[in-house]
This record gives structure tokens, sequence and C-alpha cells, in this order.
């Protein structure tokens, strides 16, 4: 039997006070491809991913990945819902690192003011729309996509096109560096056919637990996806949920 693994990854540490808003808002791939260090990581493109850190009531302290997407209010970072809200436990005091590297913060820390999730993930946590945007404040060097850029985003794309896959796993060194895949679409996930909503994506790609919320970026800029979970004993696959239109009604919505 295959066992969904939701791809958020636990830390130690101590519970931390506050709670977070919630607004609901309706190279070439490879088999098995294996996960590399992103060198330019501070580079125009590569500093919009981030590492994302929180706590759970529940579980603890959790690190999931991050992207800087270009909106209107210039404060939006793209993850997936369970970076948020799991088994309906919603994280508290999440912040956004930009360009995170062995505990550096080249750009700072964002803190998170108010979180954004489908409904079909708030109230059901179905994974073809574990998707969440996070409304970080201001830090010391300015306004989220000023300091670091922002990536635009595309749906209604092939299941099949070529992505850079981005995520800060815990089995690289504890989600200290950024890393990446080049990996292709791999058509649908037929597990997730029974789920009201288009199936998900999957991929080869060797990420493992905190690469959740990661981008799926194609033509080398926008994104396409973001990874989901993974399944125990299948290999090396991620999934993302697919970019179809009520995720782009959902991002378009966004501040």
């Amino acid at each position: 039997m295959l066992v969904l693994l939701l791809l958020a990854a636990l830390l130690p540490g101590a519970a931390r006070a506050g709670r977070l808003k919630v607004v609901e808002l309706g190279g070439e791939p490879t088999a098995g491809a294996s996960s590399i260090r992103v060198g330019d990581y501070l580079g125009s493109g590569a500093r919009t991913n981030g590492r994302i850190v929180g706590f759970d009531p529940q579980d603890g302290d959790y690190s999931c990945s991050g992207t800087a997407l270009d909106t209107p209010s210039r404060s939006i970072v793209l993850t997936a819902g369970h970076c948020v809200q799991e088994r309906h436990s919603v994280g508290r005091e999440l912040t956004f690192i930009p360009a995170f590297d062995h505990g550096a913060h080249p750009f700072g820390a964002f803190e998170v003011k108010v979180a954004y999730m489908m409904p079909q993930w708030r109230r059901h946590e179905n994974p073809d729309f574990d998707v969440a945007a996070l409304k970080v404040a201001p830090n010391q060097y300015g306004m989220l996509t000023d300091v670091v850029g922002g990536r635009g985003y595309v749906t209604g794309r092939s299941r099949h096109l070529r992505f850079q896959i981005y995520g800060y796993p815990a089995a690289a060194l504890n989600g200290e560096e950024l890393r990446s895949c080049f990996a292709k679409g791999l058509g649908s996930d037929v597990l997730t056919y029974r789920l009201a909503g288009p199936p998900t994506v999957p991929s080869f790609c060797d990420m493992a637990a905190g690469s959740s919320g990661g981008a799926w970026i194609v033509s080398g800029t926008y994104v396409d996806g973001v990874t989901s979970y993974g399944y125990a004993g299948s290999g090396n696959k991620v999934y993302s949920p697919y970019f179809g239109r009520a995720i782009g009604h959902f991002l378009a919505r966004l501040p």
C-alpha cells in the first residue's frame, strides 16, 4: 500500500506564541532525477526562492519552501497549502527567508501576516488544491519583491512540460541549502482521479521533506506548480497540483 507523504519537514525546537490569520480565496530531465545544489542562489530569479519556518501546535517546529510572487502588494509568497494547515492545525509565526543558505539571511527575513488558502484545501485538504499564499510584512530592506524580485505564473499548460523544481529538502543538510531538479512532467497521478479537481502532476525528483511549496518553474521564469507530496516506497517522484482554471483564479485574486 502506498502512503502519501506531505513534504514538510519537522524541526526540533520550542513552541512559540501567536496565531496566523487565514483567509480563503476562492538541463535535461532524467528518470530518478537527483537534486543538485543551486550555486548561484543569490542570482536574479534564484533569490526569489526561500525557506519557510513555522510552528505547528500539534507537531512543533517545521520547515517548508516558497517563492516570491509578482503581485500588486509586492508582498506575496507562494507555497503549499499544508505548509499553512495540515490535519486542520494551522501553523503559527511563519517566516519567509529568501536565499537562505546555511544559516545566512542575505536579504533578511519576512514575517508572515496573512495566509490565503483555497477552500478545497482549507475545508477538505484535497491535494488537488494544495496551494497557499502568504502575505509578508516589509523588513529592514523593504517590500519583498522590491528586495528579491518576484516570479510570474502560468496556468493551463501541458502536463508534460520540462520543469526546474526548487526546494529546501531536509535530506540535504537539514534544509540548509537551496536545491533543484531538472525534470519532466509525467502526466497525472491516477490515485487522484477520484478527487474533486484536476489530477495532480508527477515528476521524477528526489526532493525530500522540507521541499513542500517549492516552485516548479517552466521556461526558466514562470511558476507552474508547487511541490506537494510523494509516496512512501514509490521511488524518486514528487507531485504538484495542476495549475488549471481554479488555481489560476485563486492566484489572480491575490493582493
